[in-house]
């Protein structure tokens, strides 16, 4: 007979990162980790380099929105001093109607909510929605090497 939480139980809420936009680690919420530390290498112009970079960039955040409503997200937030952490909330209007578009927050706006992954069906949805997100993350990088060798391609003629 096991007491407490089985390790397989502890685990899965291990792998769930937190972070907090106030350095002191209070107000922790559930977040994905998005920083691209090293880019795949692609012999093209800083310019060609950093135009790719930049669509893809738009794309990935744009994908992001639509991954978090799929799961019944409002959004999504980015944190940390390079935007590197994605965090999705939830936002309800003064009706109850799930907001999914920021418009701000108020009493009639709504305030944004974070998933409690004390809560085992947001842990469950919060885990389907990083592994999409990081999913989605690895496209991305395929994605910017496409993009960057067709924009070289294309400066060449």
């Amino acid at each position: 007979m096991t007491l407490g939480r089985s390790k397989a139980a502890k685990s899965r809420k291990a792998e769930i990162a937190y972070h907090s936009d106030n350095g002191f680690s209070s107000n922790l919420h559930p977040a994905v980790n998005v920083k691209v530390l090293n880019l795949p290498r692609i012999d093209a112009p800083e310019d060609v380099l950093t135009a790719a970079w930049d669509q893809t960039v738009e794309e990935f955040w744009a994908a992001a929105e639509i991954i978090a409503q799929n799961n019944g997200y409002s959004g999504v937030f980015t944190e940390g001093r390079s935007d590197g952490w994605l965090v999705p909330y939830t936002q309800h209007d003064s009706a109850g109607k799930l907001v999914t578009h920021w418009t701000g927050q108020g009493p009639d706006k709504g305030y944004p909510r974070y998933p409690s992954m004390e809560d085992a069906k947001q842990r469950r949805v919060f885990n389907q929605f990083r592994a999409d997100i990081e999913s989605l993350l690895q496209d991305s990088l395929d994605r910017y090497h496409d993009t960057a060798t067709d924009l070289y391609l294309d400066a060449q003629g």
